[in-house]
């Protein structure tokens, strides 16, 4: 293992609760709605523009580029009211693994989170300094659980991909994470370890994943 790459949202950063909130509120200005187990089992893991586009198509609607943007700052204020009231915490051993793997080699964020909402939270967090790069939904056309995100991490770091183990919560980003050749481990932050046994490995929660084990995966 010569890097580790973590997803953002339900491994590090424990908000996926706040984004299924502000991406609730965003909807249902336009007309539109999902419940929590539609969140679970179709959205979480997609980017915004994932989400949207799943929306508009169950709901039967063709969006204007004006409700198209109306949505993603709607979304965009109402999560960054929670980060900017400290709303947003990490899972409890995230932070420890961030710095314990950064020692050893180089770290990375690779998520389907737009960058402004990432940043904020990794300055609050003490670790954004540590993070070789920052691959967010703003730096690709195809979000997980297409590859794409992955594999530009992998080459910003000027690491193969196969030397790369990456963390995630959700199905979406371990399938991401396998098409572009990672070795992957699963922390069941989000969803139950049954949906996640795509992974090479699965640890119950951050705290139980150290870098000893990551060699492992």
């Amino acid at each position: 293992m010569r890097g580790v790459v973590f997803d953002f949202d339900g491994v590090i950063a424990n908000s996926e609760p706040l984004h299924e909130a502000a991406l609730r509120a965003a909807a249902r200005e336009l007309g539109m709605d999902f419940t929590h187990e539609q969140y679970l089992s179709t959205y979480i893991g997609f980017d915004d523009r994932g989400v949207l586009g799943a929306l508009a198509r169950q709901h039967g609607k063709r969006l204007t580029e004006h409700e198209t943007d109306s949505f993603h700052e709607r979304k965009r204020r109402a999560f960054l009211r929670v980060v900017e009231d400290g709303g947003v915490t990490p899972f409890p051993g995230s932070v420890e693994l961030i710095r314990a793997a950064a020692d050893r080699g180089p770290v990375a964020v690779c998520s389907g989170a737009r960058r402004h909402e990432i940043e904020p939270i990794l300055d609050a967090l003490g670790v954004r300094a540590l993070m070789k790069t920052i691959v967010s939904a703003d730096d690709v056309a195809l979000s997980k659980p297409h590859p794409e995100s992955y594999i530009r991490t992998a080459e910003r770091l000027g690491v193969p991909s196969k030397a790369l183990v990456a963390i995630e919560d959700t199905p979406a980003g371990i399938e991401s994470a396998l098409g572009a050749g990672y070795r992957v481990a699963a922390v069941c932050h989000s969803v139950p370890a049954n949906e996640l046994t795509r992974a090479h490995r699965v640890f119950g929660s951050m705290a139980e994943v150290t870098v000893g084990e990551l060699e492992r995966v």
